[in-house]
């Protein structure tokens, strides 16, 4: 039996082991007690098997290879190449990317990239690179195997906190794994906004179409700013998908960037080799705008599944009067309209201004965070968020009552 405190709240819990934990606390000189419910910790069905297997080289069983293959067809973001790249050069010291998996005794399995920190953490395999995160499923009964798995988490693995992001909160996943982690005894569940994500449906639009959508001024800046850069021959703008020219396009995307308003890329290799996989794999489309000849604006769209996902753009801050960030992004909305032939352009993550310029309709990236009570620094973490919760009710309620009628 382990006694926590976590300012004035106090909880008693076994270390180890199935039962419940009873959690209550009582605020100081008022007498006024809050009981934070029971947690089960009964041990996970031995009729559903969880594997925790490396990212980096394990040998993937076949439905699970042929579930991430469906998901890259919708986002490359969700498949196994680019999980791996993520992996391999955009982790901190310490930290593991693995899948779990739950698999019912049928077949049927469900999976889970993550990373797992020095702190006995959990979390999903995603980063500021990340625009969107989803789990694989082989199956649509999934939530006695998100159950098991998470409660393997909690009470074989010990994993401290675990967080889920980014998902799309307009899909069931949402729910599903909110449900699954309570059902498996995580506490202090709660959703969080990641970033907004705007993006446009073409609807079968070709490129005058879609221009013509936008609205007067958007048109009339893309048209003069044009006409400007590319006056005498001075502007040159260029799409590259793969080739010979890869790795000098590469070089100038890297140059414009490190010369860009932009922080530091905190893991340099990560953007090179995303180049170098996306070309490989068919899916890059990089955008390279030239002014007499020195680079001075790139961009990186990612064309998969009908879609063109745009990833990551910059321009030298030497030639910003020339709006060469604007003249690229109409040439490359032209380029994978016209040539692509996409249903859907996505412009990624954030609620920058200028997205709305381009894009028509927005849509929510939240996340999911739970605290695992048969741990006690997961039991001070759920313990110390319930009482900040409890106190700005009360500090509310209490601006509330004090509020002239």
């Amino acid at each position: 039996m382990l006694t926590l405190h976590a300012g004035a709240l106090k909880a008693k819990l076994p270390l180890r082991g199935s039962g419940t934990i009873a959690l209550a606390g009582q605020f100081p000189d008022s007498g006024t007690h809050f009981t934070f419910g029971r947690v089960a910790v009964a041990e996970p069905p031995h009729t559903i098997r969880i594997d925790r297997l490396p990212l980096a080289g394990a040998q993937l069983p076949a439905d699970l290879l042929d579930a991430f293959a469906r998901q890259e067809t919708h986002n490359p973001q969700l498949g196994l190449d680019w999980l791996r790249n993520l992996a391999q050069h955009a982790l901190d010291p310490g930290d593991e990317a693995v899948l779990y998996t739950a698999t019912a005794p049928t077949g049927e399995r469900v999976c889970l990239p993550m990373r797992e920190g020095r702190d006995r953490s959990a979390h999903a395999l995603a980063n500021f690179y990340t625009s969107l995160y989803a789990p694989l499923e082989t199956t649509t009964n999934t939530a006695a195997l998100y159950t098991a798995l998470f409660r393997h988490l909690a009470s074989q693995r010990r994993r401290v906190a675990l967080t889920l992001s980014p998902l799309a909160a307009d899909t069931p996943h949402f729910q599903t794994l909110t449900r699954a982690l309570y059902a498996a005894g995580w506490r202090g569940l709660h959703g969080y906004s990641c970033f907004g994500n705007w993006y446009h449906p073409l609807d079968g639009a070709d490129w005058e179409t879609y221009l013509a959508s936008l609205s007067s001024r958007v048109r009339n800046t893309v048209t003069r700013r044009t006409r400007r850069f590319l006056r005498d021959g001075r502007g040159e703008l260029a799409v590259l998908c793969a080739g010979d020219e890869l790795e000098d396009a590469i070089s100038a995307f890297t140059a414009i960037y490190n010369n860009s308003w932009k922080r530091p890329e905190p893991y340099p290799r990560f953007m090179p080799e995303l180049l170098r996989l996306a070309a490989r794999r068919g899916w890059l489309r990089l955008g390279i705008a030239r002014y007499d000849g020195r680079p001075v604006a790139a961009q990186a769209w990612l064309v998969s599944g009908g879609v063109a996902h745009i990833f990551k753009l910059a321009y030298h801050g030497d030639f910003a009067e020339l709006s060469p960030g604007t003249v690229l992004s109409a040439h490359l909305m032209e380029y994978v309209i016209s040539r692509d032939g996409v249903e859907a352009i996505d412009y990624g993550s954030g609620d920058d201004a200028y997205k709305k310029d381009w894009m028509s309709r927005r849509r929510e990236r939240r996340g999911i965070a739970a605290y695992n009570p048969r741990t006690a620094s997961g039991a001070a973490q759920w313990l110390a968020r319930s009482l900040r919760n409890a106190l700005l009710r009360r500090g509310a309620d209490q601006a509330d009552s004090g509020a002239a009628p």
